[in-house]
């Protein structure tokens, strides 16, 4: 989407609503009335707002925002529309908070309901990558939560989020885990690995049981001893795909100016989620995410 799309569809209340109703985030039909059954008339009655009202019983109304993702939301539909469309294009917060006019705690709130989304959307799509004939690449890493942002790393504040990436397709996936025990992480491979892949991975303890996984057909697990070769001489086994997406997870949490352990779960999702997009750009993601939207909260 260009600015002068932008621009059009947020030149005023009714045009954001227009969009929004359009791509089925807001509600587009008139209610009942609950007292005289007659279709509600949608009349403007507040600054931030409209609402549906009964011709007959005048007391009665709805907001047109009831039952969607912006129910009770005390924000103007142009500004829900920037919101949007600032998250899909990974606008900066310090920049949104001209661009909006909101606050950066509350612009920092609502993308964090954005992404919410993004961990709903996920769960009803679970990512299953590899299968027979493709490799995965799994390693673990840990994700550290520093105080304030700065300084040494907090004791106890460590975080380990596993994850693989299956080279011939691009697809990865990335899970916070309790710890890195065998039985933790095999569950993870099992429940994300289809059957039949060749996982790559190094000589840590924990995925010397993946031959005996038991999914049909078997894993082959081929390992790299990292501390002689980051490629297997003899075999040309590597990690390198997977370190490469690990990379790239950090560089958007970098971005992000850091990620508070409360929500790393969430911006785990949103990389996911974003790594799903094909393409992978800002409108894909904007439409995507309104698609998403409608979904979750599905209006008449």
């Amino acid at each position: 989407m260009s600015l002068q799309e932008l621009a059009d569809i947020t030149s005023s209340e009714e045009a954001a609503i227009g969009f929004l109703r359009g791509r089925n985030a807001l509600r587009r039909t008139p209610p009942d009335c609950p007292t005289c059954l007659a279709p509600m008339n949608r009349v403007f009655v507040r600054k931030r707002s409209q609402f549906w009202r009964c011709s007959r019983h005048t007391s009665v109304s709805k907001s047109i925002r009831s039952g969607s993702f912006w129910d009770k939301c005390h924000i103007t539909m142009v500004q829900a529309v920037r919101l949007v469309y600032n998250w899909a294009y990974q606008v900066p917060v310090k920049h949104s908070v001209d661009q909006i006019g909101l606050s950066e705690t509350r612009i920092i709130q609502w993308n964090q309901f954005i992404r919410d989304l993004c961990s709903w959307d996920l769960l009803h799509r679970p990512i299953e990558i590899g299968g027979p004939g493709l490799t995965v690449q799994i390693d673990e890493s840990q994700v550290a939560k520093r105080k304030y942002h700065r300084g040494r790393y907090v004791p106890g504040s460590e975080r380990w989020v596993f994850g693989g990436v299956c080279p011939q397709t691009g697809e990865g996936f990335l899970e916070l885990v309790p710890n890195r025990r065998a039985e933790t992480l095999l569950q993870v491979i099992e429940r994300r690995i289809r059957p039949g892949s060749t996982i790559n991975s190094d000589m840590f303890a924990s995925y010397n049981g993946i031959q005996n996984i038991p999914v049909n057909p078997p894993y082959v697990h081929n390992v790299v001893n990292h501390k002689e070769n980051f490629v297997c001489p003899l075999t040309g086994t590597h990690t390198n795909h997977v370190e490469n997406y690990w990379k790239n997870a950090k560089l958007a949490f970098k971005r992000m100016c850091g990620v508070q352990g409360t929500n790393l779960e969430s911006h785990l999702d949103e990389f996911l989620w974003r790594e799903k997009l094909d393409p992978k750009t800002g409108q894909e993601s904007f439409y995507r995410i309104l698609e998403v939207m409608s979904q979750r909260y599905p209006t008449p």
